[in-house]
Order: C-alpha cells, then structure tokens, then sequence
C-alpha cells in the first residue's frame, strides 16, 4: 500500500513544473499531461510493487492528476486572469 503523503509529494513535486511553465503561457490539458508523464509516471512506476491491486495504482495515478489540475487551474488563476 502506497502512503497519501508519497502519492502527495509526487503531486507536488509534478506541479512544480507547471508553476515554472505557466510563466510563458496559461496552462493546458497537455501541460498537465506534460507534468505527469515527465515527474509522476516514472515514480509511480518505480512504487508498481506497492500496489495491491490494478485498481489502487489507477487511483493513485487518478489522485495525481487531480492535484495537477487543480494546481493548473490556481496558476492560471494567478498569472492570467485579468485583475478587476
């Protein structure tokens, strides 16, 4: 069984990534997929004996991407929208 904390240090570490990228351009999808591919899949891949089940390891990838997104949406947020 993987640890939340792992799972979330992962996430966070990804999302460093978009922190830095989103300075260029506001963040797409394909950033986020981006991020994962580059910082979360490979970890993810070295935890694959962790996993109990098919089905933990696709919500652990699942829970990644969701921290992703809403990391992405906060930046843009941040760096993009126009002040009122």
């Amino acid at each position: 069984m993987v640890e939340q904390s792992e799972l979330d240090w992962i996430a966070q570490k990804a999302a460093e990534l978009l922190a830095d990228k989103v300075k260029d351009s506001p963040l797409a999808d394909r950033d986020i997929e981006l991020a994962f591919d580059i910082f979360a899949k490979p970890r993810l891949e070295r935890l694959s004996n962790s996993f109990q089940s098919e089905l933990e390891r696709r919500q652990a990838r699942d829970f990644i991407m969701m921290k992703l997104q809403e990391r992405a949406k906060q930046l843009n947020a941040e760096h993009w929208q126009k002040p009122e």
